[in-house]
């Protein structure tokens, strides 16, 4: 290692104390003992942490948030039987949607916080129209403590070089240029932006990193695959030594997992979360997805959630300003009760479908993995992009960029693949476009479905 290389690591790891002193306070690495020794449990004490957090959590929000006092009201219910070490009902709560955060969010804000604590934050739009909420500096505390945990199955640590690869409109404009430079210093990072990934940036970028020597990618899965796809092509071989790739933000599709594989020679960790409620699960060195039990208790919307797939409700356990209670994420996933050959006794979320908005529905009620048709798309001769939309249950539409391989058997064979999943009745559409533009999120969406 050299000096330079070796001083900036000094420099940064001091910086990210320094910064954890400022956020959390001196008692920083004791908290984090604690997080750590949480994860580390085993499944009895994390079931108890779990039914604690739920108990304290509901109690506040019956007493202090008005949404959960109109809802609550005239229910009497004793949460010493409906959540126990043995079993969680929580159906007495209906799930928090989308448009009720909408049309009631200052009635779900806590009354013994004042307004001024509030700290609001937005996602970015990748299911339509931008959901507004509030986080207090607690949330954000906790949060951070997981995200530092989980990163380091990924070989992350405090003041290690990493290369991040991002695109959140929310992230990118947070600050001035000068501001952004001197956090992704202090931090050790280099950003390259996940939404205009022309070849000359990536080309910038590699060059920079066969100096920087990153020791571990943070990305959105698609920017990723991009980058990968661009290296593998022009015959570019990163020679960084690795420790883990982070996807995060997005759907990681086995074909954006095998190419960045390749290339980087480095393990691919599929971390999944939202800008609600934080960091939901990680998957460890054996490829499972555990969940982060100790900020939250996620169910499956599912008569059978280890066997039947359905949607994921998250309860957050530490925004007490503006709690989150059976909140409906908008994503699809099922249980799984296996104990992970890792060691670790976290749950596991078995499998991860990914928007309900990508998931497909057939007129008999079956769902279809989005990921399905990405799977025998994506590297179809002739086709070099495409989103897949299901606008009925009887009518898809399909936009193609082309190339210069393209013939009718590739019209064939798409669209007997849909119908041979969808029914043999269903009408297809095929457009030839120049573009598909990225939404608003950056978020890159190849199956949409506008069936409810």
């Amino acid at each position: 290692m050299s000096i330079t290389r070796s001083a900036k690591k000094i420099i940064s790891t001091a910086a990210w104390s320094a910064y954890n002193f400022y956020r959390l306070g001196k008692y920083f690495k004791s908290d984090y003992h604690d997080v750590s020794e949480l994860f580390n449990a085993q499944r009895p004490r994390i079931r108890h942490h779990q039914v604690d957090s739920l108990r304290v959590l509901i109690n506040f929000s019956k007493e202090s948030t008005p949404y959960y006092t109109n809802l609550l009201e005239g229910i009497d219910i004793d949460l010493y039987e409906h959540i126990t070490d043995e079993e969680i009902d929580l159906s007495f709560l209906p799930p928090l949607e989308k448009h009720q955060i909408r049309n009631h969010l200052d009635e779900l804000c806590s009354t013994r916080f004042k307004t001024k604590e509030r700290i609001k934050n937005a996602t970015g739009g990748s299911t339509g129209t931008p959901l507004t909420f509030y986080q207090s500096r607690g949330y954000w505390n906790y949060r951070n403590l997981s995200v530092y945990y989980f990163d380091r199955w990924a070989g992350w640590d405090f003041g290690e070089p990493q290369l991040v690869i991002w695109g959140s409109q929310v992230d990118m404009k947070n600050g001035g240029k000068w501001i952004k430079n001197l956090n992704w210093y202090w931090r050790n990072q280099y950003w390259l932006n996940g939404f205009h990934l022309t070849e000359s940036e990536m080309y910038n970028t590699y060059q920079r990193m066969q100096k920087f020597q990153p020791t571990t990618i943070l990305a959105y899965p698609s920017s990723l695959y991009q980058f990968a796809l661009f290296l593998s092509e022009n015959n570019l071989n990163p020679n960084w030594n690795l420790n883990g790739i982070i996807s995060s933000a997005e759907m990681l599709h086995s074909h954006y997992r095998s190419i960045a594989e390749t290339v980087f020679q480095t393990k691919v960790y599929n971390r999944y979360g939202s800008r609600e409620v934080g960091l939901i699960a990680m998957e460890c060195d054996e490829g499972r997805m555990h969940i982060n039990c100790s900020d939250m208790y996620l169910e499956i919307d599912s008569p059978d959630p280890y066997n039947q797939p359905g949607d994921i409700l998250i309860t957050q356990f530490n925004n007490y300003i503006m709690p989150f209670i059976r909140y409906r994420i908008g994503d699809i996933g099922r249980l799984s009760d296996e104990k992970c050959p890792c060691g670790n006794e976290l749950p596991i979320l078995a499998e991860l479908w990914g928007r309900s908005t990508a998931t497909f529905r057939t007129k008999e009620g079956k769902l279809i993995h989005g990921g399905y048709f990405t799977q025998k798309f994506y590297n179809l001769k002739g086709v070099s992009q495409f989103q897949l939309i299901q606008e009925t249950l009887d009518q898809c539409s399909i936009k193609i960029i082309k190339d210069k391989e393209w013939n009718e058997d590739e019209r064939l064979f798409i669209d007997s693949v849909i119908k041979e999943c969808l029914g043999s009745d269903v009408s297809l559409s095929m457009e030839f476009v120049n573009e598909i533009p990225l939404p608003k999120s950056g978020k890159r969406e190849f199956t949409i479905s506008r069936v409810t």
